[in-house]
Parts: structure tokens; C-alpha cells; sequence
């Protein structure tokens, strides 16, 4: 059953993604404006946030399996509303629903995961590397394909959507009944290995506070300009078909990134290591999108907006997994939550600073301070937590 659960999270991360394509491929062909594009994904990541807090931690209280297949039954009947985009005011209701069940999706699917392979004595390093593993691929067909899709075939990216909800309620009921929320032992194999230093108490809220700050700054300049992609894009001439293929390298370094820092553990209690990974790679990524010009060099750094998203994505689900307390749904909700004000206000940030005559440069700058900030922040709570260790002496 592990198996089939991070087969669900690929596909409706596909899904996910080609339906965020959809809306904001469809927003570039009606040449709506960048702070327009900017607070369309706003609102929808705030659906995307309140659904989080509100519905993400259901699964501690009530079971996961039930209220997933419920919701893969809401969101089945939430996709016809993309049969009716006829203005730009059109695309606020689908964009809004959606996010409301992947807000709701992604702690379930998280808590459910955190938990039962906790039971089984998996460690929370094994759980964050195939569920990221799992999301991030999907994100990268579904990114890939997405502006294609809606472009070539909109009504088929709805009724395959659908289908697949249909039929994803369906299994996970059936799956319920036979076994209720018990899930089979998953094999561990190639994250296989001595496990990393156990984690708890004040240390483990300090490594989580520093990570989850890297998260918000991180996923704030990767988002925020992934989403405005396709409009920047097919300003320079890239034909709305083909934008997919330049913003997928954004999930392609997402998964390359997963890539290297799963299998290697070595950054895992090392808060100092966390802060220069995390703030370098964000300051990487400004340097570059400031010189950005060309498609080429737009896909190069697409990849590094990834890459600076992935870094704190992996420090942050995992310290948020490796609660010793029995809220994994919560703490998969707070991930999200941090995930979606982000997505939301990076969006309708980076399109106020275009349509205020910024251009690329002034975005990547301010990208540049993101990380600076992010370095800074990291650095701060890892020298006050040496600080208190010594008891208030540094030497």
C-alpha cells in the first residue's frame, strides 16, 4: 500500500501541476497583467493556506483514508468549472477549489505516511525521501506538459483529472474497508543505512524553526517567479506551447537536488551546514535570474530557483517528520502552510515589482536579499542555540 500511496501523490502532483499550468497559461493568452497573474495565484494560495490550517490536521483526529477519498470526490466535481473559463475573472473560483483540496491533500498524505511507517519503525529520513521523491516527479510532468496540454486539449486535462479522482476515491475506500488505516511495511531499500542521531526536545524545535524560515524565503523566490514564467516567457517570444519545456528544468532541479541530499544525511543536525546551502543557493539563483535574457539562460535558472527551493524543503519536512509527539498531520499541515503564504505572496510580490517597471534584474536582486536574509536568519537562531548550550558563554 505504500507503494500505491506514492503513486497517488506522483499523479495528483501531475495533476497539481497541470492544472496550475492551466490557469496560468490560459492567463497569459488573455494578456492579463503581471500583477493581475500575481493576485490570481495569491488567492488561491490563500485557499490553499486556510484549507491547511483548517482541514490538514483532520487525519490525527478522524483517520486519514475516509476524508482522502472524500476529497478526491470534491475535487472530481470542482474540475467541470474550468469548462466554463470565458473571462479572466473565470479562472478565481477553479484556481481557488483546487488549492483548497491540495491543501487538504498534502498533510493527509503526509501524516498518514509519518505515521504508519513510524509505527512500523521507519525512520522519518526514509518517509521525507520517497514522498519527495514522489511529488517532485509528478510536478515535473505535470509542469512539463501542462501549458502543451491546455493549449493542444484543455477539455482532456479536466475529464482526465476526473477520471483519476474517481478512480483514486474509489481504491482508497476499498482499500479502507479491507484494512482500515493500516498500510503495508514499504521496503526501505536504497535509503537503506545507519540511521541518523535521534532529534527531540528544544534542539529539534530550533533546527525546525531555522529550516522552516529557509522554506518560507526559498519557496517565496522560486515561486514567486515560477508562476509568472509563462507570461515573462512568452514576452520574449517563446510560444505559449512550448513554456512548459523551459519551466520544467524548475522541477527537474527540484528532484536532482532530492537526488543528492537524501541519500547523504550529512547535513542532518548541522544547522551552520543547513544555513550556507540553503542561503547560497538563493543567492545563486538572484545572481543568475538577474542576467537571465534568453531562454536558454531562463531554463539554467529555473533550475537554480529549484535547486534554492528543494534545500530547505528537505531540512524542513524532515524535522517537521521527525516529531516524537503524535501530530504528524499537524505538523505536515504547518510545512504546507508555510508552503502556500509563500506561493501566495511571492506571486502577487513579483508581479507588483514587473508591473512597477522592476524588470528580471530588479526581481533578481531582490531575490539576492532573500538570501542574504535567509543566511542571516539561520545564523542567528544557530548562535543563540550554541549561546544557551553554554550556559551564556560563547568560548
Amino acid at each position: 500500500m505504500f507503494g500505491l500511496v506514492h503513486l497517488v501523490v506522483f499523479l495528483f502532483s501531475v495533476l497539481l501541476w497541470l492544472l496550475i499550468a492551466a490557469w496560468n497559461t490560459r492567463a497569459a493568452a488573455w494578456s492579463m497583467s503581471y500583477a493581475s497573474v500575481g493576485l490570481l495565484n495569491f488567492a488561491a494560495y490563500m485557499a490553499y493556506v486556510a484549507s491547511a490550517l483548517l482541514l490538514g490536521h483532520l487525519g490525527d483526529r478522524i483517520g486519514f483514508k475516509r476524508p482522502l477519498a472524500v476529497g478526491f470526490l470534491a475535487l472530481a466535481c470542482i474540475l467541470p468549472t474550468g469548462f466554463l473559463w470565458r473571462a479572466p475573472w473565470s479562472l478565481v473560483p477553479t484556481a481557488c477549489l483546487v488549492l483548497v483540496f491540495f491543501g487538504f491533500f498534502y498533510p493527509s498524505v503526509e501524516g498518514l505516511l509519518s505515521r504508519e511507517e513510524g509505527r512500523l519503525g521507519v525512520h522519518p529520513f526514509s518517509t521525507t525521501a520517497r514522498f519527495s521523491l514522489s511529488w517532485s516527479s509528478g510536478n515535473i510532468v505535470g509542469m512539463l506538459f501542462g501549458p502543451w496540454l491546455i493549449q493542444r486539449s484543455p477539455s482532456g486535462v479536466f475529464i482526465g483529472g476526473m477520471a483519476l479522482c474517481l478512480a483514486g476515491a474509489a481504491a482508497l475506500w476499498a482499500h479502507w474497508r479491507r484494512h482500515g488505516e493500516a498500510l503495508a511495511r514499504p521496503s526501505t531499500a536504497g535509503f537503506s543505512g545507519p540511521a541518523p542521531p535521534p532529534l527531540a526536545g528544544a534542539a529539534l524545535k530550533r533546527l525546525r524553526l531555522g529550516a522552516r524560515t529557509a522554506l518560507l524565503l526559498g519557496s517565496l523566490a522560486f515561486v514567486g517567479t515560477m508562476l509568472l514564467y509563462p507570461k515573462l516567457l512568452s514576452a520574449s517570444g517563446v510560444p505559449l506551447a512550448e513554456v512548459g519545456f523551459v519551466t520544467a528544468f524548475g522541477n527537474v532541479g527540484v528532484f536532482l537536488t532530492f537526488l543528492v541530499l537524501l541519500p547523504t544525511r550529512f547535513w542532518i543536525g548541522r544547522p551552520r551546514l543547513c544555513a550556507l546551502l540553503s542561503g547560497g543557493a538563493l543567492l545563486l539563483f538572484g545572481a543568475c535570474l538577474a542576467a537571465a535574457r534568453t531562454p536558454a539562460l531562463f531554463g539554467l535558472t529555473v533550475a537554480l530557483g529549484g535547486v534554492a527551493y528543494a534545500v530547505p524543503y528537505t531540512f524542513a519536512l524532515f524535522y517537521g517528520l521527525a516529531t516524537p509527539d503524535a501530530d504528524n498531520a499537524r505538523q505536515g499541515a504547518i510545512h504546507e502552510t508555510l508552503i502556500g503564504l509563500s506561493q501566495g505572496f511571492g506571486p502577487l510580490a513579483a508581479g507588483l515589482l514587473l508591473a512597477a517597471g522592476a524588470g528580471v534584474a530588479g526581481m533578481g536582486c531582490l531575490i539576492v536579499g532573500l538570501g542574504l536574509a535567509s543566511f542571516s536568519a539561520q545564523l542567528f537562531l544557530s548562535a543563540r542555540s550554541s549561546f544557551s548550550r553554554t550556559g551564556g558563554h560563547r568560548g
